[in-house]
Parts: structure tokens; sequence; C-alpha cells
């Protein structure tokens, strides 16, 4: 089966929704690779939509990104809401994720840091040169949120989590990574990439971020 493995979503539910009309879902296997809410307004629609899918097709896979670790903090730490981050605040504004949403709270913090099989190696953000703390969530070093040179992993390594530059998926020839996060954090490009069961890139998909998600 190929895999179809999605960018960063911040929260652009109608982006989203027309990215997924390119995924065949008898063919391919959805991968996300996280941050599913803030700074587009629809965080709570994106989770709903993505468990739905997730609870019709288990082989579905969702990465943690770290909005999702952080959101999980700032909660079970009982931050006041004065002392969160805007865009968090605006999330939670429309999204009461410690009560009436509290299992999509739960949802998030189960998830995992990484899908490997043995073409493809899935993270969030990229795995540090080193190899070192990795899963450590904590970490500057971890897959939730590095930055910087990367470890090739041996096998097509996606990832998002840094823009990039292009505002369109980059590929890493040296590392043999291909980094999808083409700007939807900032209300560019929301972007897919359709890869083959042998590993090899066979088309990327990209959309402009919806105006319904941010105005």
């Amino acid at each position: 089966m190929d895999y179809f493995i999605v960018g960063d979503v911040h929260g652009c539910f109608y982006t989203l929704k027309k990215l997924l009309q390119h995924w065949d879902s008898d063919h391919q296997k959805l991968i996300f690779v996280g941050d599913y809410i803030n700074k587009g307004k629809h965080s709570h629609k994106v989770v709903e939509l993505i468990r739905t899918l997730q609870a019709k097709y288990p082989g579905t896979v969702c990465i943690k990104g770290n909005h999702e670790y952080e959101m999980v903090q700032y909660i079970e730490k009982d931050v006041p809401l004065q002392e969160i981050k805007e865009n968090f605040r605006n999330t939670l504004a429309k999204y009461d994720l410690r009560d009436q949403y509290r299992d999509d709270l739960k949802w998030m913090k189960r998830l995992p840091l990484h899908y490997e099989d043995e073409v493809i190696y899935v993270t969030h953000a990229g795995v540090n040169w080193l190899g070192l703390r990795k899963f450590n969530e904590n970490s500057s070093w971890s897959v939730l949120r590095y930055r910087g040179r990367l470890k090739n992993m041996k096998k097509l390594q996606v990832f998002g989590h840094t823009p990039t530059e292009s505002k369109h998926a980059e590929y890493s020839k040296k590392y043999h990574a291909l980094n999808i996060d083409s700007g939807a954090g900032n209300f560019d490009n929301m972007t897919a990439v359709l890869i083959s069961e042998s590993g090899e890139i066979k088309k990327l998909y990209t959309e402009n971020v919806k105006k319904e998600d941010y105005h």
C-alpha cells in the first residue's frame, strides 16, 4: 500500500478537506505529521475530522506535534489563561479542551512521536543529526521541535514543523528527507505527499490556505 502523508494543519479545516480529496482511502495509508491545532480558526473541526477518519480507517497514523504537546502541558498544569501563548488562548476561547472536549486532550496526549517501517520514517520535526534525546518530549533536540542538521535514517524521512522558505515541500538528497510543512500555520500552503510502497516520492499536492480558515 502507498502512503499519503499530510503536513502541518494548524486549524485549517477547509484547506485540509480540499487536500484530502486527493487521498485514495482504498490504496493509500493516511499519515499526519502533527500540529493539528492553533493559528487557524477551526482546531476543533480539524481534530473531529481526523479522529473520525482514524476511527473509520484504523490504519491511519496521527503523529504528535509540539502544539498538541504544549496544549496538554498547559491544561494538565492548570496554567492561568493570561500566561498561555496567544494562539493557544485563541484556540481555547472556542475549543474547551479543559472540560467539554477533554477526551480530545487525552487523544493528543496519547499520540505517538514517530511512525517507522521498512521504507519511511515519519516525525513531526526531523531527527537531529546525533540522534540524541529524539524521543525526550522536553528536549529541544526531540522530534517534537528540533530545527537543524538532520540524521540520515537510511530510509525516506518525512517531517514538518519548520515552514519551508519556498512555501512548498523541499527534499534534501543529503539526508534523504522531505519537509512537507509549506506554511499552513502562516496561512500560506498545506502540502501532502504520495509515496509508493517502495519509498519513492510519487506526487506532491499543495493547496493554498482557504480564507475561511483564517478570516
